[in-house]
């Protein structure tokens, strides 16, 4: 019998798929003219409805600037990126916890 360890092994396709796809807050400013002209977001006034989940994101990072108000709905949102949706003027939409009974 071989000793494999205590904790196991974890294969880097697995750590991949746990950590999602990251798009930084000034890739997302770029993108999104694009995205309204293709219709995969909304505009609710002057703010613009993004939800990142169907573009293939699980994650938001502060890297870059946006200066038009947002409302973006995801999974996982840094502070730096939620600090700088709030002062352009908009939000950012996270799930709920769910607490284990």
């Amino acid at each position: 019998m071989h000793y494999v360890g205590k904790k196991g092994f974890i294969s880097v396709q697995q750590i991949k798929k746990r950590e999602g796809r990251a798009l930084n807050i000034g890739q997302l400013a770029g993108m999104i003219d694009k995205l309204i002209g293709e219709k995969k977001v909304q505009l609710d006034g002057q703010k613009v409805v993004v939800d990142l989940k169907p573009l293939g994101f699980t994650r938001l990072l502060g890297g870059g600037s946006i200066s038009r108000p947002l409302r973006v709905t995801v999974d996982h949102c840094s502070a730096s990126a939620l600090e700088k949706i709030r002062e352009a003027g908009g939000e950012a939409i996270l799930p709920t916890p769910t607490t284990a009974k």
